[in-house]
């Protein structure tokens, strides 16, 4: 997979635990012998977050933990719907997502143009999208070139 779902579940793991070993200090319940310069921030983030929106520390985690698990979910979601995909449409969607046009993966793949697109529009179907730019901006982070010069097989 292009992205790694097991590694986004383990830093919301780890980002959960740390804000629990966060309140537990806070409260009192347990102490925690150690905390890392990364919770440090993380906290001190919290808080200049809370102090700016005038709400509870425990409102912006509580958001903060609601939006890294919609990003995961989102993540894992797009990786489903890659691996859903033929071989050849995972061709179709790396080149569009490195800036080629239709005429140019028809070379490239040695296909037609016209193959070019039913490829895209299982593609779009299967993603639920409707043009390659949005293919493109849901797919922005992910690493095709590495991917392309992995798997290439024309």
């Amino acid at each position: 997979m292009l992205l790694h779902a097991k590694q986004e579940h383990n830093f919301l793991v780890s980002l959960l635990d740390r804000l629990r070993q966060y309140f537990i200090q806070r409260y009192g319940r347990k102490k925690e012998t150690r905390v890392f310069l990364r919770d440090e921030e993380l906290i001190e983030t919290i808080r200049d977050v809370a102090k700016q929106e005038s709400r509870t520390e425990e409102e912006i985690i509580t958001e903060f933990t609601r939006a890294g698990l919609k990003q995961f979910l989102t993540q894992h979601e797009l990786e489903t719907r890659w691996a859903s995909l033929s071989q050849r449409e995972q061709q179709v969607v790396a080149l569009i997502c490195l800036g080629h046009r239709n005429y140019e993966i028809a070379g490239i793949l040695s296909i037609a143009p016209e193959t070019v697109k039913t490829h895209l529009q299982r593609i779009f179907d299967k993603f639920q999208l409707r043009s390659s730019k949005e293919l493109r901006f849901a797919l922005r982070d992910w690493n095709f070139r590495e991917w392309w010069d992995r798997n290439q097989q024309t």
